[in-house]
């Protein structure tokens, strides 16, 4: 095995500086809770990434409901602020679907007691 380059580039995640289908799999880790834009750079994933491509993600997301989801809801304006603007009440995955991406794979986790999903996505032929 020889000797590869790796490029690091630093951008947003509403603008990514690539090619149209670049990629054969993107990964997000605890991102998209603090994007300013989650449509938005999810439609960047979908974007860069090729056809059968896979999308590799873990993010918070927002309890299933009762007081769980409340404390998150209340939490944000001071959490934003200490955790460099992360949501952890975010619906991710809904916002993943409507961007055009199948959820092919996913399990709900806690990550310091916080909710998370872990899986994997594709593009969907609709959009």
């Amino acid at each position: 095995m020889g000797v590869q380059n790796i490029e690091l580039r630093q951008a947003g995640a509403e603008e990514l500086p690539f090619e149209d289908a670049s990629f054969d799999t993107v990964v997000s880790t605890l991102v998209f809770c603090s994007v300013g834009d989650p449509s938005r750079g999810l439609a960047e994933v979908r974007r860069v990434l090729k056809p059968g491509g896979t999308f590799r993600f873990v993010e918070h997301v927002r309890a299933d409901g009762g007081w769980k989801a409340r404390v998150q809801d209340a939490i944000v304006p001071l959490w934003g602020w200490l955790g460099a603007g992360c949501h952890p009440n975010r619906r991710t995955l809904e916002t993943m679907k409507a961007a055009g991406f199948e959820i092919v794979e996913s399990s709900r986790e806690k990550l310091s007691g916080f909710p998370v999903v872990v899986g994997v996505a594709r593009r969907n032929g609709k959009q």
